[in-house]
């Protein structure tokens, strides 16, 4: 809660409004019923579900593209699916309160891992597909898992150590 005082009299706050949130706030934590405890302690967990399914869902989706495209177009699109995405999974993962530094390195260690599988997955399905199609549009798995899980990746790791807003700062 220290770092909590610190920030909120950088915004000059007085020190009797600051006791008070404080108190506001340990009294929440106290105050947490059974419910939201399992909860809170299982939405790591869900999380980390939600963006593998998610992945997955947009992969499915890139795969049209990855039969159709190649070159600046489809990478350009990968990599801003992978930006909008990792944006919206940036966001929820800094709004989720309780994560701890080791939840913060298993994302940044997963969230790379599942969107590279998926998108290498999918692309090299979509290049099964295209040559079953006579197509001669053959793209690499790797470059485009790579892409999408780089940029999918990338608001997270700005975020968390570029930026180092203090939402992430240890309380």
């Amino acid at each position: 809660m220290e770092n909590l005082k610190k920030r909120l009299e950088k915004k000059g706050w007085r020190k009797l409004e600051i006791e008070r949130a404080i108190r506001i706030i340990q009294r929440a934590k106290q105050d947490k019923t059974k419910e939201n405890i399992f909860l809170e302690r299982r939405i790591f967990w869900i999380l980390i579900v939600v963006i593998t399914v998610a992945n997955f869902a947009v992969s499915v989706a890139l795969m049209p593209l990855l039969v159709t495209l190649n070159g600046f177009a489809l990478y350009f699109i990968i990599i801003t699916l992978g930006i909008v995405f990792g944006l919206a999974f940036e966001l929820v993962i800094r709004t989720i309160e309780h994560l701890q530094d080791k939840h913060h390195f298993a994302l940044m260690l997963l969230i790379p891992v599942i969107a590279l599988a998926n998108i290498f997955l999918i692309a090299g399905l979509s290049n099964d597909f295209a040559e079953k199609l006579g197509l001669h549009n053959i793209n690499s798995p790797l470059l485009a898992g790579l892409a999408y899980a780089v940029s999918f990746a990338l608001p997270y790791f700005v975020q968390r150590f570029v930026l180092k807003i203090g939402y992430y700062a240890k309380e």
